[in-house]
Protein backbone atom coordinates (compact mmCIF):
# COMPACT_ATOMS: atom_id res chain seq x y z
CA UNK A 1 0.00 0.00 0.00
CA UNK A 2 1.21 3.47 -0.90
CA UNK A 3 -0.39 6.67 0.40
CA UNK A 4 0.64 10.23 -0.43
CA UNK A 5 -0.86 13.65 -0.99
CA UNK A 6 -1.02 14.82 -4.60
CA UNK A 7 -2.29 18.16 -5.90
CA UNK A 8 -5.48 17.49 -7.85
CA UNK A 9 -7.50 20.40 -9.19
CA UNK A 10 -5.40 22.63 -6.87
CA UNK A 11 -6.31 20.60 -3.77
CA UNK A 12 -3.79 18.43 -1.86
CA UNK A 13 -5.53 15.06 -1.97
CA UNK A 14 -4.63 11.74 -0.32
CA UNK A 15 -4.41 8.87 -2.79
CA UNK A 16 -4.01 5.27 -1.66
CA UNK A 17 -2.85 2.60 -4.10
CA UNK A 18 -2.12 -1.10 -4.19
CA UNK A 19 0.06 -2.31 -7.05
CA UNK A 20 1.29 0.52 -9.23
CA UNK A 21 1.58 4.00 -7.71
CA UNK A 22 -0.11 6.73 -9.76
CA UNK A 23 3.22 8.26 -10.83
CA UNK A 24 4.77 4.97 -11.91
CA UNK A 25 4.88 3.92 -15.55
CA UNK A 26 1.72 2.15 -16.69
CA UNK A 27 2.99 1.06 -20.09
CA UNK A 28 2.53 -2.60 -19.12
CA UNK A 29 -0.91 -2.05 -17.53
CA UNK A 30 -4.04 -2.70 -19.59
CA UNK A 31 -6.70 -2.29 -16.90
CA UNK A 32 -6.92 -0.83 -13.40
CA UNK A 33 -9.45 -0.18 -10.66
CA UNK A 34 -10.37 3.25 -9.32
CA UNK A 35 -12.65 3.57 -6.30
CA UNK A 36 -14.43 6.88 -5.68
CA UNK A 37 -15.41 7.07 -2.04
CA UNK A 38 -18.68 7.99 -0.43
CA UNK A 39 -19.08 10.93 1.94
CA UNK A 40 -17.10 11.34 4.15
CA UNK A 41 -14.46 10.88 1.51
CA UNK A 42 -11.41 9.89 3.52
CA UNK A 43 -9.54 7.08 1.72
CA UNK A 44 -8.27 5.80 5.08
CA UNK A 45 -11.68 4.25 5.68
CA UNK A 46 -11.15 2.16 2.51
CA UNK A 47 -7.76 0.63 3.36
CA UNK A 48 -9.17 -2.77 4.37
CA UNK A 49 -11.43 -2.84 1.31
CA UNK A 50 -8.60 -1.88 -1.04
CA UNK A 51 -6.22 -4.45 0.43
CA UNK A 52 -8.85 -7.19 0.19
CA UNK A 53 -9.66 -6.19 -3.39
CA UNK A 54 -5.98 -6.41 -4.32
CA UNK A 55 -5.99 -9.99 -3.02
CA UNK A 56 -8.95 -10.72 -5.28
CA UNK A 57 -7.31 -9.01 -8.28
CA UNK A 58 -3.54 -9.46 -7.86
CA UNK A 59 -2.71 -8.32 -11.41
CA UNK A 60 -4.68 -5.06 -11.35
CA UNK A 61 -3.60 -1.82 -9.68
CA UNK A 62 -6.22 -0.61 -7.21
CA UNK A 63 -6.47 3.14 -6.55
CA UNK A 64 -8.70 4.92 -4.03
CA UNK A 65 -9.43 8.64 -4.28
CA UNK A 66 -11.39 10.58 -1.71
CA UNK A 67 -12.98 13.99 -2.00
CA UNK A 68 -11.35 17.39 -2.15
CA UNK A 69 -10.89 18.87 1.31
CA UNK A 70 -11.94 15.78 3.25
CA UNK A 71 -8.47 15.25 4.69
CA UNK A 72 -5.74 17.74 5.52
CA UNK A 73 -2.06 17.05 4.81
CA UNK A 74 0.24 16.50 7.80
CA UNK A 75 1.08 19.67 9.71
CA UNK A 76 4.70 19.47 8.54
CA UNK A 77 3.63 19.50 4.89
CA UNK A 78 4.12 22.58 2.71
CA UNK A 79 0.80 21.77 1.03
CA UNK A 80 -2.32 23.40 2.43
CA UNK A 81 -6.01 22.87 1.66
CA UNK A 82 -7.84 26.15 0.98
CA UNK A 83 -10.46 27.18 3.52
CA UNK A 84 -14.09 26.58 2.65
CA UNK A 85 -15.21 30.21 2.84
CA UNK A 86 -14.61 31.86 -0.51
CA UNK A 87 -13.73 28.54 -2.19
CA UNK A 88 -17.10 26.82 -2.16
CA UNK A 89 -16.83 25.98 -5.87
CA UNK A 90 -13.88 23.68 -5.10
CA UNK A 91 -15.77 21.63 -2.50
CA UNK A 92 -19.36 21.35 -3.76
CA UNK A 93 -20.45 18.54 -6.08
CA UNK A 94 -19.33 20.42 -9.20
CA UNK A 95 -15.91 20.95 -7.65
CA UNK A 96 -15.69 17.29 -6.65
CA UNK A 97 -16.51 16.23 -10.22
CA UNK A 98 -13.83 18.54 -11.62
CA UNK A 99 -11.48 17.01 -9.04
CA UNK A 100 -12.13 13.44 -10.30
CA UNK A 101 -11.90 14.48 -13.96
CA UNK A 102 -8.55 16.10 -13.29
CA UNK A 103 -7.28 12.98 -11.53
CA UNK A 104 -8.28 10.51 -14.24
CA UNK A 105 -7.14 12.65 -17.15
CA UNK A 106 -3.75 13.38 -15.61
CA UNK A 107 -2.88 9.98 -14.15
CA UNK A 108 -4.58 7.33 -16.28
CA UNK A 109 -3.03 6.90 -19.75
CA UNK A 110 -5.46 6.66 -22.65
CA UNK A 111 -4.56 3.01 -23.37
CA UNK A 112 -5.62 1.86 -19.86
CA UNK A 113 -9.20 0.70 -19.33
CA UNK A 114 -10.80 1.63 -16.01
CA UNK A 115 -13.02 -0.37 -13.71
CA UNK A 116 -14.79 2.41 -11.77
CA UNK A 117 -16.17 1.68 -8.31
CA UNK A 118 -18.50 4.31 -6.90
CA UNK A 119 -19.63 4.03 -3.30
CA UNK A 120 -22.75 5.98 -2.31
CA UNK A 121 -22.35 9.53 -3.74
CA UNK A 122 -19.38 8.15 -5.69
CA UNK A 123 -21.93 6.30 -7.85
CA UNK A 124 -23.71 9.58 -8.67
CA UNK A 125 -20.35 11.06 -9.64
CA UNK A 126 -19.71 8.16 -12.00
CA UNK A 127 -22.93 8.94 -13.87
CA UNK A 128 -21.68 12.49 -14.36
CA UNK A 129 -18.18 11.37 -15.36
CA UNK A 130 -19.65 9.18 -18.11
CA UNK A 131 -20.94 12.31 -19.81
CA UNK A 132 -17.33 13.18 -20.61
CA UNK A 133 -16.50 11.40 -23.85
CA UNK A 134 -12.81 11.05 -23.02
CA UNK A 135 -13.60 9.39 -19.68
CA UNK A 136 -16.35 7.20 -21.13
CA UNK A 137 -14.01 5.83 -23.79
CA UNK A 138 -11.65 4.59 -21.06
CA UNK A 139 -14.27 2.95 -18.84
CA UNK A 140 -14.60 -0.82 -18.94
CA UNK A 141 -17.34 -1.16 -16.32
CA UNK A 142 -18.85 0.80 -13.44
CA UNK A 143 -19.77 -0.80 -10.11
CA UNK A 144 -22.32 1.30 -8.24
CA UNK A 145 -22.29 0.25 -4.58
CA UNK A 146 -25.21 1.37 -2.39
CA UNK A 147 -25.79 4.11 -4.98
CA UNK A 148 -27.20 7.44 -3.85
CA UNK A 149 -28.29 8.49 -7.33
CA UNK A 150 -31.80 9.80 -6.58
CA UNK A 151 -34.08 11.29 -3.91
CA UNK A 152 -31.47 11.53 -1.17
CA UNK A 153 -33.51 14.08 0.77
CA UNK A 154 -36.55 11.75 0.75
CA UNK A 155 -34.68 8.79 2.26
CA UNK A 156 -34.90 8.14 6.03
CA UNK A 157 -31.30 9.26 6.53
CA UNK A 158 -31.84 12.26 4.28
CA UNK A 159 -34.79 13.35 6.43
CA UNK A 160 -32.72 12.96 9.61
CA UNK A 161 -29.82 14.89 8.11
CA UNK A 162 -31.86 17.84 6.87
CA UNK A 163 -34.40 18.08 9.71
CA UNK A 164 -32.19 17.26 12.70
CA UNK A 165 -28.46 17.10 11.96
CA UNK A 166 -28.13 20.28 9.89
CA UNK A 167 -30.11 22.51 12.30
CA UNK A 168 -28.03 21.19 15.20
CA UNK A 169 -24.80 21.70 13.28
CA UNK A 170 -25.73 25.25 12.33
CA UNK A 171 -26.09 26.09 16.04
CA UNK A 172 -23.55 23.89 17.80
CA UNK A 173 -21.48 22.11 15.15
CA UNK A 174 -18.47 24.32 14.55
CA UNK A 175 -18.03 25.08 18.26
CA UNK A 176 -18.37 21.38 19.14
CA UNK A 177 -15.70 20.34 16.65
CA UNK A 178 -13.40 23.13 17.86
CA UNK A 179 -13.89 22.02 21.46
CA UNK A 180 -13.23 18.37 20.58
CA UNK A 181 -9.96 19.29 18.90
CA UNK A 182 -8.85 21.30 21.92
CA UNK A 183 -8.91 18.12 24.01
CA UNK A 184 -5.63 16.23 24.55
CA UNK A 185 -4.99 13.67 21.83
CA UNK A 186 -5.27 10.77 24.24
CA UNK A 187 -8.75 11.96 25.30
CA UNK A 188 -9.88 12.25 21.67
CA UNK A 189 -8.56 8.77 20.93
CA UNK A 190 -10.28 7.36 24.02
CA UNK A 191 -13.62 8.88 23.03
CA UNK A 192 -13.32 7.57 19.47
CA UNK A 193 -12.28 4.11 20.65
CA UNK A 194 -15.24 4.03 23.04
CA UNK A 195 -17.62 4.87 20.20
CA UNK A 196 -15.93 2.27 17.98
CA UNK A 197 -16.30 -0.36 20.69
CA UNK A 198 -20.02 0.36 21.01
CA UNK A 199 -20.48 0.22 17.22
CA UNK A 200 -18.10 -2.75 16.67
CA UNK A 201 -15.81 -0.70 14.41
CA UNK A 202 -12.12 -1.73 14.22
CA UNK A 203 -9.63 0.53 15.99
CA UNK A 204 -7.55 0.58 12.81
CA UNK A 205 -9.74 3.51 11.72
CA UNK A 206 -8.92 5.72 14.72
CA UNK A 207 -6.34 7.85 12.89
CA UNK A 208 -8.76 8.43 10.02
CA UNK A 209 -11.52 9.35 12.47
CA UNK A 210 -9.22 11.93 14.07
CA UNK A 211 -8.94 13.56 10.64
CA UNK A 212 -12.70 13.40 10.18
CA UNK A 213 -13.31 15.33 13.40
CA UNK A 214 -11.02 18.23 12.50
CA UNK A 215 -13.23 21.29 12.17
CA UNK A 216 -11.63 22.32 8.85
CA UNK A 217 -12.44 18.87 7.43
CA UNK A 218 -15.86 18.36 9.03
CA UNK A 219 -17.23 21.62 7.65
CA UNK A 220 -16.32 20.56 4.08
CA UNK A 221 -17.86 17.12 4.58
CA UNK A 222 -21.11 18.63 5.84
CA UNK A 223 -21.09 21.33 3.15
CA UNK A 224 -20.84 18.64 0.47
CA UNK A 225 -23.57 16.55 2.13
CA UNK A 226 -25.87 19.56 2.16
CA UNK A 227 -25.20 20.07 -1.57
CA UNK A 228 -26.05 16.40 -2.15
CA UNK A 229 -29.47 16.90 -0.55
CA UNK A 230 -30.15 19.78 -2.93
CA UNK A 231 -28.71 18.24 -6.10
CA UNK A 232 -29.33 14.49 -5.98
CA UNK A 233 -33.08 14.44 -6.43
CA UNK A 234 -34.22 12.76 -9.64
CA UNK A 235 -33.03 9.60 -11.36
CA UNK A 236 -31.04 10.51 -14.46
CA UNK A 237 -33.03 8.44 -16.93
CA UNK A 238 -31.30 9.57 -20.10
CA UNK A 239 -27.81 9.11 -18.65
CA UNK A 240 -28.57 5.66 -17.22
CA UNK A 241 -30.27 4.46 -20.39
CA UNK A 242 -27.40 5.67 -22.57
CA UNK A 243 -24.76 3.94 -20.46
CA UNK A 244 -26.74 0.94 -19.23
CA UNK A 245 -24.24 -1.67 -20.56
CA UNK A 246 -21.49 -0.04 -18.49
CA UNK A 247 -23.42 -0.03 -15.20
CA UNK A 248 -23.69 -2.63 -12.44
CA UNK A 249 -25.78 -1.61 -9.39
CA UNK A 250 -25.57 -3.16 -5.91
CA UNK A 251 -28.26 -2.23 -3.37
CA UNK A 252 -28.63 -3.01 0.32
CA UNK A 253 -31.72 -4.38 2.06
CA UNK A 254 -31.47 -2.15 5.15
CA UNK A 255 -30.05 1.05 3.67
CA UNK A 256 -31.23 4.30 5.23
CA UNK A 257 -29.91 6.28 2.28
CA UNK A 258 -31.15 3.99 -0.49
CA UNK A 259 -34.34 2.11 0.49
CA UNK A 260 -35.23 -1.11 -1.32
CA UNK A 261 -38.05 0.81 -3.01
CA UNK A 262 -35.37 2.69 -4.97
CA UNK A 263 -34.02 -0.63 -6.23
CA UNK A 264 -37.54 -1.74 -7.19
CA UNK A 265 -38.13 1.51 -9.07
CA UNK A 266 -34.86 1.18 -10.98
CA UNK A 267 -35.73 -2.39 -12.03
CA UNK A 268 -39.21 -1.30 -13.08
CA UNK A 269 -38.02 1.63 -15.17
CA UNK A 270 -35.04 -0.22 -16.66
CA UNK A 271 -35.98 -3.92 -17.02
CA UNK A 272 -32.61 -4.73 -18.60
CA UNK A 273 -30.55 -3.09 -15.85
CA UNK A 274 -27.83 -5.15 -14.18
CA UNK A 275 -28.86 -4.58 -10.56
CA UNK A 276 -28.40 -6.81 -7.54
CA UNK A 277 -29.94 -6.73 -4.07
CA UNK A 278 -27.62 -7.68 -1.22
CA UNK A 279 -28.40 -10.94 0.57
CA UNK A 280 -25.45 -10.98 2.99
CA UNK A 281 -26.47 -8.26 5.44
CA UNK A 282 -23.85 -5.77 4.24
CA UNK A 283 -24.41 -2.22 5.44
CA UNK A 284 -24.32 1.01 3.41
CA UNK A 285 -21.11 2.01 5.19
CA UNK A 286 -19.57 -1.36 4.30
CA UNK A 287 -15.98 -0.14 4.74
CA UNK A 288 -16.38 -0.06 8.52
CA UNK A 289 -17.37 -3.69 9.12
CA UNK A 290 -17.86 -5.55 5.83
CA UNK A 291 -14.86 -4.67 3.67
CA UNK A 292 -13.75 -8.24 3.00
CA UNK A 293 -17.11 -9.69 1.90
CA UNK A 294 -17.74 -6.59 -0.21
CA UNK A 295 -14.30 -6.90 -1.82
CA UNK A 296 -15.05 -10.53 -2.64
CA UNK A 297 -18.33 -9.55 -4.31
CA UNK A 298 -16.81 -6.67 -6.27
CA UNK A 299 -13.76 -8.73 -7.15
CA UNK A 300 -15.97 -11.37 -8.75
CA UNK A 301 -17.87 -8.66 -10.66
CA UNK A 302 -14.63 -7.29 -12.04
CA UNK A 303 -13.30 -10.73 -12.97
CA UNK A 304 -16.40 -11.22 -15.11
CA UNK A 305 -15.46 -8.13 -17.10
CA UNK A 306 -11.73 -8.63 -17.60
CA UNK A 307 -10.31 -9.18 -21.07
Amino acid sequence: MHKAFVNINRIPTPIITWGKWIEESLTDVKELVICITGNPGLPGFYTEFGAALEQELPNLPVWVIGHAGHEDPPEASIREVPQLSGNEELFNLNGQLAHKLDFIKNYVPSHVKIHLIGHSIGAWMILQLLEDEEIRSRVKKCYMLFPTVERMIESPNGWTFTKIAMPLYSVFGYVSFRFFNMLPVWVRIFLIQTYFFIRSIPNSFVDTALQYFKSSVAEKIIFMADDEMARVRFLQHKNIEEHLPLLKFYYGKTDGWVPVSYYDKLKLEFPQVDAQLDDKGIAHAFVLRHSKPMASIVGNMIKENLD
